[in-house]
């Protein structure tokens, strides 16, 4: 059946029920029937509010707005921190960049309860060795923890100070140690999983803000008191070279630790020549850690002459660069390892760093088949209950080595680091 037609005469009357309508006439190209149909909204919403729309205009004071004299903004944050301000409780540690200190607040600055901060002294005598063409290493660690920005995944910085001898910098307190203090066995696999994601969202994060810190190792990972791990240490770190910028190889030789440093990190043999310096060093040294904590024992550890004394120096270099070049490491035969944690730290551990697992950004980790169960946003959000939470180190006991205050001239050293162990 053909279709049909209005007539012209109903068609005629449609468009005379409205005065409005009898005089509008819809541009062409458009639907009218639903042009026809919003001016019937509009007309039935103005209808029903007359009166809004009248009357003048409001006032908007014009841009940009006077400045009253003697009126600031106020800061919500308190006044800033000067070093005599702080205390030395006692030695957290000693690095080859510099010492750190646990300190904290006193005087006014501890009217509202006293802060546990991390202090970092570095010598200025050591500044002044470093070549003088390369001033930018003078001030690395601070620049790049100050333009990286702040994630739960590293350590931050909150202020630098200075005296006669050193350059302080402090940073956040994470008060349960490090993760080489708790990795003297094989750890299960939820924890060893849990660890590792912890380390890859650190890794995301520098990779996003283009740093390479060259000396991940277990001694720089520290545990906070919420059992999850942030990265420390940014001494060595370097900016990631742009894909037309030319490396200097001298700069990426020589820093980090050897049972953990990727060997490009060592020497360009074995190496493609268009090998590119950047976040594949980090994933080296993570492999090196998973492995670490799925046995035990580390993946290239040179053999012992004699018990419990380890070969150092070159001669460790040398010994754990021969056992790199001799293939993948073995798997201990008294711990139970997966296949897809051993494909993980196959691709990890790859000695070129263009084709390592990681080097083409930290997705290709994270959608690795053994983190299949890692929810990445719960991770980054710190919204898993950690397979274990760390004991706090007690913050008063007394030093193993007492401070000289004659090193740090500008500091309060309590009684508790003058006094010997008892």
């Amino acid at each position: 059946m053909a279709p049909t037609r209005t007539s012209p005469s109903i068609r005629a009357s449609k468009m005379t029920d409205s005065k409005f309508h009898r005089n509008v006439q819809p541009p062409t190209g458009y639907n009218h029937k639903r042009v026809r149909q919003g001016l019937h909204a509009g007309v039935n919403y103005k209808s029903h509010y007359e009166g809004v729309h009248e009357g003048p205009e409001p006032f908007h004071y014009p841009l940009p707005l006077p400045v009253v004299e003697g009126m600031r903004p106020v800061d919500p944050r308190g006044p800033s921190l000067k070093l005599s301000d702080l205390e030395c409780i006692k030695p957290l540690g000693m690095g080859a960049h510099g010492r750190v200190l646990l300190v904290r607040t006193r005087g006014p600055a501890a009217s509202a309860g006293a802060k546990l901060f991390a202090l970092k002294a570095v010598r200025k005598k050591g500044f002044r060795q470093w070549d003088t063409a390369d001033f930018t290493r003078r001030n690395c660690e601070r620049a790049v923890l100050v333009n990286m920005g702040w994630n739960p995944f590293v350590t931050g910085i909150l202020q630098a100070f200075h005296d006669d001898r050193n350059v302080y910098l402090m940073l956040e307190y994470s008060p349960c140690g490090t993760l080489d203090q708790i990795m003297g066995a094989p750890l299960s696999p939820a924890r060893t999983l849990f660890y590792f994601a912890n380390i890859v969202c650190g890794l995301e994060h520098l990779e996003k803000s283009g740093v390479v810190n060259r000396d991940i190792k277990p001694a720089n990972i520290l545990v906070g008191a919420d059992g999850y791990l942030c990265l420390c240490d940014f001494g060595p770190a370097l900016d990631i070279p742009a894909t037309d910028e030319p490396i200097v190889v001298g700069n990426w030789l020589g820093d980090g630790t050897a049972a953990y440093q990727a060997p490009e990190g060592v020497t360009l043999d074995n190496q493609p020549a268009d090998v590119r310096y950047g976040p594949a060093l980090d994933w080296w040294s993570a492999g090196v850690i998973l492995y670490e904590m799925a046995t035990g024992a580390l993946p290239f550890e040179p053999p012992r002459r004699e018990k419990n004394v380890a070969p150092r120096g070159s001669v460790a270099v040398k010994q754990i660069w021969d056992r790199i070049m001799a293939g993948p490491p073995s798997w201990p035969g008294g711990v139970r390892v997966g296949r897809n944690l051993k494909a993980l730290v196959k691709g990890l551990l790859t000695v070129n760093a263009n084709t390592r697992l990681g080097a083409r950004g930290a997705a290709e980790v994270r959608q690795h088949p053994w983190l299949r169960t890692c929810d990445w946003n719960k991770m980054r959000r710190k919204r898993y209950i950690p397979t274990h939470l760390g004991t706090p180190t007690p913050e008063l006991s007394f030093a193993q080595k007492p401070l000289d205050p004659k090193q740090f001239p500008g500091l309060r050293i309590t009684g508790n680091c003058l006094k010997k162990c008892v």
